[in-house]
């Protein structure tokens, strides 16, 4: 369990761990989290630059994961008109969107962290 209260208190830890997974392609560059702080993360990512591939991947499988879940039990993800795609943590209302790019600074930390200070 994660220990984070707000998470005990709305109920998302009770089941904990069962019920919980990681499903990945062989390349483990399309991932899907069941049940983790969201009910469902889809991830897309890579290394190198290609991020129009990384995003067009992660389309394609949003479509997939949702056709999917409509033949399952007929719904689809709840979206509000006012406040976008419904999570169970708020900040994450609205696209429930979020992109994060790691990259290498080669040299940046070559004479030490002092140097960038």
């Amino acid at each position: 369990m994660s220990g984070d209260r707000n998470l005990t208190v709305a109920g998302m830890e009770r089941d904990w761990p069962e019920g919980r997974g990681i499903f990945h392609n062989k390349e483990k560059t399309f991932l899907v989290w069941v049940n983790e702080e969201d009910q469902l993360r889809i991830i897309s990512m890579e290394k190198g630059g290609d991020v129009l591939g990384v995003f067009k991947r992660l389309a394609k499988g949003i479509g997939a994961v949702g056709d999917s879940v409509k033949a399952e039990c007929g719904k689809d993800f709840c979206l509000d008109e006012k406040y976008g795609y419904v999570h169970s943590c708020p900040t994450n209302l609205g696209t429930g969107m979020r992109a994060s790019v790691h990259i290498d600074l080669p040299g940046w930390t070559k004479d030490g962290v002092e140097k960038l200070q």
